[in-house]
């Protein structure tokens, strides 16, 4: 089963951003451990040797093929219709929201996989308040974590 995430370009951009990195630090990785074997040609009594090898061979491409999944079954927001037919009556992803939790106003900006900025009131889609809010309107109200959640105003980010 093909495991499809949301997000937005930006955060598309950033995930590919992130895959150059690694193989870049693969390539400084490799170089490290040439160095390495050039002070020390023992290899098996050299930890920094051994260390630089696990990195090179596991974890950075653990790392890399992980983020080249998500990458290749990306949904970018911008492109699915519901995000290009936006009309403001329900949230979707890509929607700024302001609600009344439990009587205090909250403008929370849902975004796609891996774009979650607290700081900023953004929270990922994948969030359990996100998801008890999609796809509700205006005036609605939803129970959550017992909070009242009432949906006062939808708008595009």
């Amino acid at each position: 089963m093909v495991n499809s995430k949301v997000m937005s370009k930006a955060g598309y951009d950033k995930i590919m951003t992130q895959i150059s990195e690694i193989e870049e630090e693969i390539s400084l990785t490799e170089k490290k451990m040439g160095e390495s074997v050039k002070r020390d040609n023992d290899l098996r009594e050299n930890p920094e040797f051994l260390e630089l090898r696990v990195k090179v061979m596991y974890t950075l491409p653990i790392k890399k093929k992980e983020l080249l999944d998500i990458a290749k079954n990306a949904i970018i927001l911008e492109e699915t219709e519901e995000y290009k037919d936006f009309d403001g009556l329900k949230v979707i992803i890509g929607s700024k929201v302001v609600l009344t939790i439990d009587g205090e106003e909250e403008e929370l900006t849902i975004m796609g996989y891996g774009e979650a900025d607290w700081d900023n009131n953004i929270i990922s889609y994948e969030a359990p308040m996100a998801q008890a809010i999609l796809g509700k309107h205006v005036g609605d109200v939803v129970k959550f974590n017992s909070l009242e959640i009432c949906i006062k105003a939808i708008s595009r980010k």
